[in-house]
């Protein structure tokens, strides 16, 4: 123990200066660490918040740009007609409305500075021209185009969230375009629809069938690259945002899927009365509910994608930036390059059928037998049941120059040399071996065409063309395709095919109207889709959809590869029928020359499986490395050779009525290109109806015109123009008067008070409406009257007038036909070269009102106009001139007397 406190003590004695201060040396040092530790914690701190501060900003945009994002993929779903039935001219008033919330809702965007100006403005000035044009697609593209500008006018948060809306709107584009240009990929849009309306049915314990349209197709399929771009600018780990994002997204669209289910209970809670006239809201909602409820789904969405923005981690720009710079250098060199080919391709793929199509030495038989009647209108006959149903038919095909032959029995030697057969709603047995014949007639290379019908069949629930049919996995179903709006009017969605490019369906050029429903299978091509519409099972019962009855996506016509040939199937007969083909003759002329011209399949497999991956490889090569400046390139690219391709396609299917094939000339066309007075509904009274009959009771082809081009007038003989509200250009008074000095008719129908658009060409042609010269007094309008046109001894008949003016021609040589108050000319015809000029001063001289009803009901007895036109167009055509029934005395026995022996015998006009 002493020998331990020595050692202490020396211990002690060797460190007694140093152990007293240890406790303070360590109280130091502690200090010391402390302040250390306390600095590089407040160090780490400030720059913890600082770097915290950095994401909070980045991960919190201001309102605006969310709304100018979420604008902008609103204004995509409204261009490509997602969000329900839209007149197109109201989807591209909405588009442009919508797009203008996206560019306004950006306050930090400085309309200033030259770059931005040199940027936005030609874009935007694009954009309205795309949005303005006939194909979704471009409409779609329209809008990206415009985002994408924006995002290269902003930074930071704004960029990035509009630059993947504009990533996202293009791909969208893109799906909208193979949507339309492949069928493989409507096919499996559709069997999507029918899988998604299964599961929202199956939650809600409600029977659904609907197609892509109405189960949101779109919404999901711009959500889904939306999400997976939002999921790439995000930092990670993203697992949690990717699965909350997802659920959001399926959660929404399930939402909607069980409220669609139950549409027919809430339509049933609406009680809408039948008398009502005026505007009520329980007949908004009627109209509204189910044609416009996708804008439910995509109100959902545009929330979850503003959730998406709004509340969301970012990647810094410095971030950004370094991502992107990897993707400079020689990678750049193939990327864009890669791009730019792709875009071009695309349209060539999907678009481009540049084979010119003709029917020039080609036959067409025409099976006999079926429900059907081949009359045409006769004199003496009047009212829309007149009209006939395919009468006009061989007529009409021979003025597009190829031979007719309307068979009895379809025999061998009919079919020998034919290139295309149809069959017009059969629905007599087949006698033996006619099946057999038309098969092998397929087999060997020729085009069937079936035209089905709706609610026809037999005990065996069997019916005749689908006995044909049987060779195809084409099935004309025991159903009405109903339209939600007359006539499918804007309610088209038309594969891109030579039959269909180009063609409008703003007054129904398909010509479709309720038919049957085709159900199709694999390789079955579908060309015409009902979007608007419904399946009402076996008749159309109540006029309204019923749970289990298909919604939207009705397949109206389809095509299969059969053998070294093809068969084309209608579930509605009426595009060909005397009545509508007058419009139709758009479409029904490019599908003759389809279906007996050299293209024997428009949608080959190798060229579907080609678009498809050119297409998804540029989507992938947008979402791998994301660029507005990529995005820009894409949409001009892909754009420009989208309208020249359809441009080119549209001019190849062309086929123009010519009336030079027959002596005379049979063609006469009704101008509808120059909002032209008449009702497009033509047995309205404000109709044509009338006079369209008319003119083919008087040995004519009649069709309207929507375009006014040399290459349709000049194969016509008779041009009639009913008070156009848009006047003629330069080029098209030139055309008019060229048209009559060849030989052509031309009649013009206008009063004073709509003749505005029409005094330059009348001017041009040597008439005026009213008043001789600017000085001269207005005169008054001389309202209904009845004038004397022909007359024997004091027999005299009359022609009446609805609304007329007084008229004038500056040359002595015109013959005026009919006079009005104060002896005033009110129809003048002038001869001008080989051809003659027409001017009445009636606006509605030839609408229904005051020439023919829709149920052929007599003016007053009497059916004056009728007898004045079936006169009249005797004199114009230099023909034998047809004395109406009043005059026909004794003396008059001959009803075709010539103009010199009734003048002979003192018949005064």
């Amino acid at each position: 123990m002493n020998q331990g406190f020595f050692y202490f003590d020396m211990s002690f004695f060797q460190f007694g200066r140093i152990v007293p201060i240890c406790p303070y040396f360590f109280l130091f040092a502690r200090s010391m660490a402390k302040g250390i530790i306390n600095r590089v914690n407040q160090d780490n701190k400030q720059k913890i918040e600082k770097t915290l501060a950095d994401v909070s900003a980045e991960a919190s945009p201001g309102l605006g740009p969310v709304v100018s994002a979420i604008a902008g993929l609103a204004a995509a779903w409204i261009a490509s007609g997602s969000i329900g039935l839209l007149a197109h001219p109201l989807r591209r008033a909405l588009t442009l409305t919508t797009l203008a919330v996206a560019i306004l809702s950006i306050r930090s965007l400085q309309w200033r500075k030259f770059k931005n100006l040199l940027i936005l403005s030609p874009a935007i000035v694009l954009a309205v021209y795309m949005i303005s044009l006939p194909l979704p697609a471009l409409n779609v593209m329209g809008v990206s185009l415009v985002l994408a500008s924006l995002a290269i006018s902003s930074a930071g948060q704004t960029r990035k969230m509009l630059l993947i809306s504009s990533v996202a709107v293009t791909i969208f584009g893109l799906y909208r375009l193979i949507y339309t240009g492949i069928p493989l990929v409507w096919s499996v849009s559709d069997l999507i629809g029918r899988t998604l309306g299964r599961i929202g049915g199956f939650v809600s314990n409600q029977p659904v069938y609907i197609g892509a349209t109405f189960a949101g197709l779109d919404f999901l399929i711009l959500m889904s690259v939306l999400w997976i771009l939002w999921l790439t600018f995000s930092p990670k780990p993203r697992k949690k945002r990717a699965i909350y994002g997802l659920l959001g997204i399926l959660g929404g669209q399930v939402c909607y899927l069980i409220i669609l289910s139950f549409v027919p209970e809430i339509l049933t809670l609406i009680p809408e009365s039948a008398e009502q006239t005026d505007w009520t809201w329980t007949a908004f909602f009627h109209k509204a509910i189910p044609w416009n409820l996708p804008v439910l789904v995509c109100g959902i969405q545009l929330i979850i994608a503003a959730a998406m923005f709004r509340w969301s981690n970012w990647y810094r720009d410095n971030t950004v930036s370094v991502s992107a710079s990897r993707n400079t250098g020689m990678k750049q060199y193939v990327l864009l390059p890669a791009i730019f080919i792709l875009a071009v391709l695309t349209p060539v793929v999907l678009v481009l059928f540049p084979a010119n199509i003709s029917l020039q030495g080609k036959k067409i038989v025409f099976y006999e037998k079926g429900f059907l009647n081949w009359l045409k209108p006769e004199h003496g006959q009047y009212g829309r049941l007149s009209s006939g149903m395919y009468g006009m038919l061989p007529v009409y095909i021979e003025n597009l120059g190829a031979s007719t032959l309307v068979s009895p029995d379809l025999s061998e030697d009919d079919l020998r040399d034919a290139d295309a057969l149809v069959l017009l709603f059969p629905d007599e047995p087949w006698a033996e071996g006619q099946l057999e014949r038309i098969w092998e007639f397929v087999h060997k290379g020729g085009t069937l065409l079936v035209m089905g019908e709706h609610t026809t069949r037999d005990s065996n629930d069997s019916n005749r063309f689908n006995e044909v049919l049987m060779p195809t996995n084409i099935h004309v179903e025991f159903d009405s395709a109903t339209y939600a709006v007359g006539g499918w009017l804007q309610s088209y969605d038309a594969i891109m095919h030579p039959a269909t490019t180009g063609v409008p369906d703003d007054r129904n050029q398909f010509g479709v109207v309720i038919g049957a429903s085709l159900e199709t299978g694999w390789p079955v091509r579908p060309i015409l889709i009902g979007k608007w519409g419904w399946l009402d099972m076996g008749d159309r019962g109540n006029g309204q959809c019923d749970s289990g009855e298909k919604l939207g996506y009705l397949v109206l016509a389809a095509e299969q590869p059969l053998g070294k040939g093809r068969v084309i199937t209608f579930g509605d007969t009426s595009s060909l029928t005397n009545g509508i083909n007058v419009n139709s003759y758009v479409f029904t002329s490019r599908l003759f020359g389809y279906i007996a011209g050299n293209v024997k399949n428009a949608h080959p497999l190798r060229r579907q499986i080609l678009g498809i991956f050119v297409c998804l490889i540029l989507a992938i090569l947008l979402i791998i490395s994301p660029g507005p400046w990529k995005v820009i390139t894409v949409i001009l690219c892909l754009s420009s050779f989208l309208c020249i391709s359809n441009k080119i396609s549209q001019k190849a299917g062309e086929i123009f009525p010519d009336g030079r094939y027959k002596t005379p000339n049979n063609l006469a066309y009704v101008d509808s290109s120059h909002l032209e007075a008449y009702s497009a509904e033509s047995w309205r009274p404000d109709g044509v109806g009338g006079l369209i009959l008319t003119l083919m009771r008087n040995g004519y082809l009649a069709h309207t015109l929507p375009e006014f081009t040399a290459e349709r007038i000049m194969k016509a003989d008779l041009l009639i123009s009913i008070a156009p509200s848009k006047s003629f250009s330069k080029k098209e008074r030139e055309l008019v008067k060229d048209f009559v000095v060849n030989g052509g008719t031309f009649i013009i129908m206008t009063g004073l008070d709509t003749s505005g658009p029409s005094r330059s060409l009348l001017s041009l042609l040597g008439f005026a409406i009213g008043p001789r010269s600017p000085d001269s007094p207005e005169p008054e309008a001389m309202g209904h009257f009845k004038s004397p046109y022909l007359s024997y001894g004091q027999q005299q008949v009359f022609v009446r007038f609805h609304a007329a003016w007084p008229i004038n021609c500056s040359d002595p040589n015109a013959r005026v036909i009919a006079n009005g108050q104060n002896d005033l000319p009110v129809i003048i015809v002038r001869p001008l070269g080989a051809g003659k000029v027409v001017v009445i001063g009636d606006t509605c001289f030839a609408m229904n009102k005051n020439l023919e009803w829709e149920g052929g009901e007599t003016f007053e007895g009497m059916r004056e106009n009728a007898d004045f036109w079936r006169w009249f167009i005797t004199q114009l055509r230099g023909e034998q001139m047809w004395i109406p029934p009043s005059l026909q005395t004794p003396q008059l026995s001959e009803p075709n007397a010539t103009e010199s022996e009734i003048n002979n015998q003192e018949v005064a006009n």
